[in-house]
């Protein structure tokens, strides 16, 4: 019979109780009595609360190895190991299906109902199958927030009044970003109004989203600056236009009512913040960033980000969505 060893079992805090000093020890349930390792799942009762023989346990306890050891995977090569060893195995770690509550149990160094058992953080490594189910798991949970609703197009999320797509799984660039929302019968998605941005800004927050975001405008030339789709001009400055930290000091102007000339304010004061965008584009095109808390930076039309689409085929949406 292969005895298991145990993680180390000292400083074992319970009311009343007695800790197991030996390596390959644990606790009964509800006495102060402890027990080998390999007398668990036994089929005889070495605790007096029969805790060592709970039915559940033993289910999990016993596989198609051993009693006590599970299948342990690693690549192409599948070995049984004991349970102690499957749960504290890092580098690299089992893949496997043994039930992690069991190694919940042995991390505390106490039996109990496998129905009671909370998983805690007991020190195993992930496999990256368990860490990519978990992103699965957050993927779908995101969904209705960004690329999802049932009063919305394929792809699309209810945002305030209007149908749009948060299509954070890919990113491309500008040009490319507005392609893909045209073939989803919409266009990058213009704030010319503060309601929608506020909308927006609050649905990003909720979906947890960290993902820089290509928006529908950008600087055509000298004489018609910065503009929306459609050419309508974009408003600079607050509250839209994120603040840059630079290097060069420089001064702040204000227009006075009396003669409509720029003066500096606050004489002598050296301000290092300038708002979005540049005063000689270094960017060209319009995006929202995480970075800058979803404010609007002027971009490198290049530069890989994801698509912000609106739904602009309005006859599919019913009378209370279209803008």
């Amino acid at each position: 019979m292969v005895q298991l060893l145990l993680l180390c079992c000292c400083c074992c805090c319970v009311s009343g109780a007695v800790p197991c000093t030996g390596t390959d020890e644990i606790l009964c349930a509800h006495h102060d009595k402890c027990i080998k390792l390999r007398f668990v799942c036994d089929k005889d009762r070495d605790c007096s609360d029969h805790s060592d023989e709970d039915q559940d346990l033993c289910a999990a306890w016993r596989n198609d190895c051993l009693r006590g050891e599970v299948r342990c995977r690693r690549g192409e090569v599948t070995t049984c190991i004991s349970v102690p060893d499957y749960c504290t195995s890092h580098d690299p770690p089992c893949e496997g299906d043994l039930d992690l509550r069991l190694c919940q149990m042995l991390h505390d160094k106490k039996l109990q109902p496998l129905n009671s058992v909370v998983l805690k953080d007991f020190g195993r490594k992930q496999t990256n199958l368990e860490m990519s189910e978990e992103q699965e798991e957050q993927f779908q949970q995101v969904m209705n927030l960004t690329i999802q609703h049932p009063e919305c197009p394929l792809l699309y999320t209810l945002v305030g009044t209007h149908c749009l797509s948060l299509f954070f799984p890919g990113t491309v660039g500008w040009g490319e970003a507005r392609a893909f929302c045209r073939l989803l019968d919409g266009d990058l998605v213009t704030l010319e109004d503060l309601t929608s941005y506020y909308d927006l800004l609050r649905h990003l927050r909720r979906a947890g989203m960290t993902t820089d975001f290509w928006v529908g405008g950008r600087y055509l030339s000298t004489s018609d600056g910065w503009t929306w789709l459609g050419n309508t001009p974009m408003d600079l400055g607050s509250p839209y236009w994120a603040l840059r930290h630079g290097t060069t000091c420089q001064s702040r102007n204000v227009s006075f009512l009396e003669t409509g000339e720029p003066r500096p304010a606050n004489p002598g004061t050296c301000y290092h913040y300038q708002q979005a965008p540049h005063q000689d584009p270094s960017g060209w095109c319009a995006a929202l960033t995480y970075q800058h808390y979803y404010y609007i930076t002027d971009e490198d039309c290049l530069l890989k980000k994801s698509p912000l689409c609106i739904y602009t085929n309005a006859q599919d949406l019913s009378e209370h969505l279209l803008p």
